[in-house]
């Protein structure tokens, strides 16, 4: 399919649905205390909407990825958009905890449908390749991520509920909407490209190992978010306050390693800075393990950790497209892995965290370190001996 696809949305259309996606998404770790508490329950047990969340993420990843091969990314990324807004709004008022994990299942399932949405959309854009736009989008996640705590915190202040970071996601939601609504998708132009990379039976391995290091990046990166600021409070480390501060931390972290990733991308390939990413992290997570008590060392390593797996997601991405031709499913089976990762791990730490304490977080942070890493060498080694096709684009990209 090579038609032009008339009145195309400007890139920050997409930038703007991934603040959005950022804020939906990371709600649950700083309110986890309160809502905990609204809940009448324990860890274990409030632990219960990470599931959800994760469980309706999947859920909206595949049904992004049929509709983006169909041309209907846009208008099924507005629906997301509004069920963000009004699911955000459910949580604050659901009366009970099943009610909660339902809230939360369908913020997932509105999130998993734009990420999959989002990172199809801008890759389709810029055949010629997007590593940087995909450093970018990724970018806008984390700001929405950074502000999430702070608008929990002001919300549950001033309401002693949450329902107010509705008000900024719907904001978004509305002027994103009404121009993705209007406008027609990027169109997939390498057809034969995909097609062809089929060919000796190797894609469907490629795209397995793929998933399996985003379920793995993933497993990571929530759980150190969704239960760092638990952690700290559990540890006795100063107040509620300074629990808010070190998620904030974390996710300014994560943003500013993000604006690196999109300069370091234009000085070095995706697999380089992959690789320089999971050396840093891992790192960062011995640290973690080594000082695993309150003081100000926990906010430095908080920091690092942040920053060295900030870079990870968006450039994995695109250095499976410098060897790939990913298709819409194949995007949303990565998208997919990518909220399994996100189901199990926290989940798990809520068990481990009755059990065992908050202890058990840094443990868990170095051994996934540790394997995330090892399988992105191995994605290295074997995508590195697949041949991608160039790119046979004849639209004009996103601008």
């Amino acid at each position: 399919m090579t038609t032009r696809a008339p009145h195309r949305p400007a890139v920050w259309i997409y930038l703007a649905g991934f603040v959005l996606i950022g804020l939906g998404l990371s709600v649950g770790g700083p309110a986890l205390s309160h809502l905990r508490d609204r809940m009448h329950t324990d860890n274990g047990g409030i632990a219960a909407i990470f599931v959800g969340q994760s469980v309706g993420y999947i859920i909206g990843s595949a049904v992004a990825g049929r509709g983006l091969d169909r041309g209907l990314g846009h208008r099924r990324w507005v629906i997301g958009m509004v069920v963000t807004a009004l699911s955000l709004v459910l949580v604050a008022l659901a009366p009970n905890l099943p009610l909660l994990v339902v809230s939360f299942a369908l913020v997932g399932a509105a999130c998993g449908l734009g990420d999959v949405s989002g990172n199809t959309l801008v890759m389709w854009s810029r055949p010629e390749g997007a590593g940087p736009l995909l450093n970018g989008l990724h970018l806008c996640f984390a700001i929405g991520a950074v502000f999430a705590p702070l608008l929990v915190r002001l919300s549950i202040n001033a309401f002693d509920s949450v329902w107010a970071v509705a008000v900024p996601v719907a904001c978004l939601a509305a002027v994103c909407g009404v121009t993705m609504w209007r406008s027609a998708p990027p169109v997939h132009t390498r057809a034969e490209t995909v097609d062809r990379s089929h060919d000796g039976g190797a894609r469907s391995f490629h795209v397995v190992l793929l998933a399996l290091f985003y379920f793995l990046y993933v497993a990571l990166e929530t759980g150190f978010a969704g239960w760092i600021h638990t952690y700290v409070e559990e540890i006795g480390y100063g107040t509620a306050a300074t629990a808010t501060g070190m998620i904030t931390v974390f996710w300014v972290g994560f943003m500013l390693g993000r604006v690196g990733s999109i300069w370091l991308s234009r000085l070095m390939s995706p697999g380089t800075l992959v690789g320089a990413a999971m050396l840093l992290s891992v790192a960062a997570a011995l640290l973690f393990s080594a000082f695993r008590g309150p003081g100000p060392m926990l906010w430095v390593v908080t920091f690092v950790f942040a920053v060295s797996i900030a870079p990870q997601y968006a450039s994995m991405m695109a250095f499976a497209e410098l060897h790939l031709a990913l298709s819409g499913r194949n995007t949303a089976v990565l998208v997919g892995a990518s909220g399994i990762g996100g189901l199990v791990m926290p989940w798990l730490l809520g068990q481990l965290f009755d059990r065992r304490g908050p202890g058990s977080l840094p443990v868990v942070i170095v051994v996934l370190a540790v394997l995330t890493s090892l399988v992105a060498a191995w994605v290295g080694r074997v995508l590195s001996k697949a041949q991608r096709p160039p790119a046979t684009s004849s639209s004009a990209p996103v601008t």
